[in-house]
């Protein structure tokens, strides 16, 4: 797709719908996000876990995405030998082994493990930790990664976490290493996980301490949404898996969801889940951060915006599947809120 960003204002939309729609807003230059790209080394164990390391890699390749530039730039490498066996049986080439590492303060290396990792003393792997570590180098451990970490003493003084399976092996051969029950544990400069499930939480908390907590919000809204859905149900809104978030709310968005071609009254929302207007608009306020109306229209915007990159509907038909009365309507709002007009979104895609 070509740049469908123009040079108008940056986004109106509240917190988390710019969060949903990052990827597509025309966005103020960040300092934070202006820095060179940080290198990311993952090191690949033998059969060390395919999708822990899948998601891993996602979550960089994903901030990239959310950006249109390179946030990191993800490289894989061995010990000894310029491939790794993954868990699945399947040999996958890497960019390097250790030695040719090249790595300084800004660069992260993640120490990829597994179920069937064989562990045991490599000291070539634990003299090149020591080494990323006294350079400054972030350190991580993914699955039983962290055994390596340990061995190389570099996370004595933080707790760390590590798949079940190994923990008797961890407190016999480091007594002195504080193990966390935690599916994921996060310190200065030191990342680890447990495995699968939770190594999408450690390189949020990561992506976050690096780059910004709306970077990685952006993040988990792409790829992380899922987790947070009930009964099979995968809404545009956290706020439904929120336990703090009144029902009267959930019910509210949930309507909203399901009348985006005929929008339906604040006033008519408010009584069918049970509440007065004026108590609708301050649960909106308080738990969302606007008025019912404003959540309403972002909504309906971002429902527009995945049909116009996702379908042929024309622009007009578009207005009229998201509710807006007319397409210069529906126009305006879109350029108010995205920073361009539909139709560059249609230019974009040819």
């Amino acid at each position: 797709m070509k740049n469908i960003l123009s040079t108008s204002p940056a986004s109106a939309f509240s917190p988390h719908f710019q969060n949903v729609n990052r990827a597509f807003l025309q966005q103020k230059p960040s300092p934070r996000l202006e820095q060179p790209p940080r290198k990311v080394v993952f090191l690949l164990l033998d059969h060390f876990s395919m999708s822990t390391f899948s998601v891993a890699l996602d979550a960089c390749v994903t901030a990239n995405l959310i950006y249109s530039r390179k946030l990191y730039q993800m490289q894989t490498c061995g010990i000894d030998q310029p491939k790794a066996l993954s868990d699945l049986g399947i040999a996958i080439p890497t960019d390097g082994i250790l030695d040719d590492l090249e790595l300084d303060a800004n660069s992260v290396l993640v120490v990829c493990g597994g179920y069937r990792n064989e562990l045991g003393p490599l000291p070539k792997l634990a003299a090149r930790l020591c080494e990323a570590a006294q350079r400054g180098v972030t350190l991580c451990g993914v699955w039983n990664g962290s055994y390596y970490l340990a061995a190389a003493g570099t996370v004595d003084e933080v707790p760390i976490s590590i798949h079940q399976d190994n923990r008797a092996l961890m407190r016999e051969c480091f007594p002195g290493q504080e193990l966390s029950y935690a599916s994921y544990s996060a310190a200065p400069g030191r990342y680890t996980c447990a495995g699968p499930n939770s190594v999408l939480d450690m390189m949020l908390d990561l992506i976050s301490d690096q780059q910004g907590g709306a970077c990685a919000q952006s993040i988990e809204e792409v790829i992380g949404r899922d987790r947070n859905s009930t009964e099979g149900e995968c809404s545009s809104s956290l706020m439904l898996s929120d336990p703090q978030a009144p029902q009267a709310l959930k019910d509210s968005i949930m309507l909203m969801e399901k009348n985006i071609d005929e929008p339906l009254p604040v006033n008519e929302i408010a009584a069918l889940v049970g509440i007065s207007r004026r108590q609708i608009e301050r649960m909106f306020n308080r738990h969302v951060g606007s008025s019912p109306a404003r959540y309403y229209l972002e909504c309906r915007l971002t429902h527009a915006r995945q049909l116009l990159l996702q379908s042929n509907l024309s622009i007009t038909d578009v207005s009229v599947a998201c509710g807006f009365v007319s397409s210069t309507h529906f126009s305006r709002s879109y350029r108010r809120l995205f920073g361009y007009p539909p139709t560059d979104v249609r230019r974009g895609r040819e």
